[in-house]
């Protein structure tokens, strides 16, 4: 599965015509046979105004084809502007990410995928040769948190385009209570910190502070 990601600042008072926006982009595509989960984001820290695209495909063939429609096709093209003129772009590329890791297994990526009500995602670098040891390290840590009750969805995703030893660790909440109980065992329980700790060990931070967002879409 691919995750095809644009980061953005929506335009005071334009929330309402963005989200019009992105869905009659999501009918369009649909109806071309083109699949893919799109999901939007809104930011709870930092800039708050600002917002996430994510567009999970099944196949790089189905990414491929949705390249080639946005490309080709006038009318999706004069659709995507329209979301694009409610937005302030941060960025003007386009990241691709793959996914290496869930929670759940690696099942079909429609339900793999099911967005969440609120997501925490951290992002960094694994370093040379202990991918293998980061990801043994986030299972036993997700076992942990499981155990305690605290219900979460984990997927890892690797950087196809840019820094390509880059992941992030997507974790997504059904409730802001699960997010707070996360947040509270992460700083008052010695032994998830421990196996928190080695996970970062194996990792080489790009940030220093954790993503929150709420979904829009």
């Amino acid at each position: 599965m691919y995750r095809r990601l644009l980061t953005g600042i929506i335009d005071q008072g334009k929330t309402a015509a963005f989200l019009a926006a992105m869905r009659e982009s999501s009918s369009f595509q649909d109806e071309r046979g083109i699949r893919a989960r799109t999901s939007v984001w809104g930011a709870m820290t930092g800039q708050t105004n600002s917002v996430l695209i994510a567009s999970d495909f099944n196949t790089l063939d189905d990414l491929e084809k949705f390249s080639d429609l946005v490309t080709e096709d006038a009318r999706f093209a004069s659709i995507r502007r329209a979301v694009r003129s409610q937005m302030i772009y941060a960025g003007s590329e386009v990241a691709i990410h793959r996914l290496s890791y869930h929670s759940e297994g690696l099942i079909s990526s429609e339900e793999a995928t099911e967005p969440r009500r609120y997501m925490r995602t951290l992002r960094g670098e694994v370093q040379a040769g202990r991918h293998r040891e980061f990801v043994m390290s986030i299972s036993q840590a997700l076992d942990f948190q499981k155990q305690r009750g605290i219900e979460a969805v984990t997927s890892v995703w690797s950087a196809v385009t840019g820094g390509t030893s880059e992941v992030s660790i997507v974790a997504e909440f059904d409730s802001l209570t699960a997010l707070e109980k996360f947040d509270e065992m992460a700083q008052n329980d010695a032994e998830f910190a421990s196996l928190r700790k080695a996970t970062r060990a194996s990792m080489v931070f790009l940030t220093s502070h954790v993503d929150l967002m709420r979904n829009l879409l």
